[in-house]
């Protein structure tokens, strides 16, 4: 039922030229290598998906990474488990089920286009949360990065991309993938909302994210 309204709200946008729709995550693996696919769209549940599912979500999600192609995931809702699940995804964005409409997901597009992170503020706030409320023990040791990784990792909150970074601190769009790529690994982080919800919290930035 999502799917398909999902697909009808595709089509009806005059940026999309074509939609593509599978029931499986399996599906859509010979779609990845296509050069016109600019965008994957993936849905995340609380109690709905198996794990077997979810893990052919987040492998398909990896591939189109490599690939180039934005990752945009659909959510449920924002309760624990699914802001849980959240933070392990290799996502570019995030739509809420309950907020998706025709402007919401042409917004959440062009925002994608231009480098930035589509993220609901309730999901934002959860993310923020949860992180705080990790137990000391749990904190990881005190993250040690470059000034270069350091401004990479501001600009990531400002949500630019990593071609608008490399234009910002002067260097190529290669070096600016490095840096992030530095700062999420030195993080242990899988995506760069978690980043930098995690460096609010251990004091790496201040907290003034958009939307929050």
């Amino acid at each position: 039922m999502i799917r398909a309204g999902l697909t009808t709200m595709f089509s009806s946008l005059s940026r999309v030229a074509t939609v593509h729709s599978f029931d499986a995550a399996r599906g859509g693996l010979h779609r990845i290598t296509d050069s016109l696919v600019r965008v994957l769209v993936l849905s995340c549940t609380d109690e709905q998906e198996s794990e077997h599912a979810r893990q052919e979500n987040r492998e398909l999600a990896m591939k189109a990474a490599s690939n180039g192609i934005k990752v945009l995931y659909l959510l449920d809702c924002t309760d624990h488990a699914v802001i849980t699940e959240a933070t392990t995804l290799p996502a570019d964005g995030f739509l809420l089920q309950r907020e998706l409409t025709v402007d919401a997901l042409e917004d959440a597009l062009v925002r994608l286009s231009q480098g930035q992170m589509p993220i609901p503020s309730s999901l934002a706030r959860g993310l923020l949360s949860q992180v705080r409320n990790h137990n000391s023990e749990n904190r990881s040791r005190p993250v040690l990065l470059t000034p270069r990784e350091h401004q990479a990792l501001t600009l990531l909150a400002e949500g630019l991309s990593n071609k608008q970074i490399a234009r910002r601190l002067g260097i190529s769009e290669h070096g600016a993938k490095r840096h992030v790529a530095n700062v999420l690994a030195k993080m242990n982080c899988p995506n760069r909302t978690l980043a930098v919800a995690m460096a609010l919290r251990d004091g790496l930035l201040t907290e003034n994210l958009p939307g929050i």
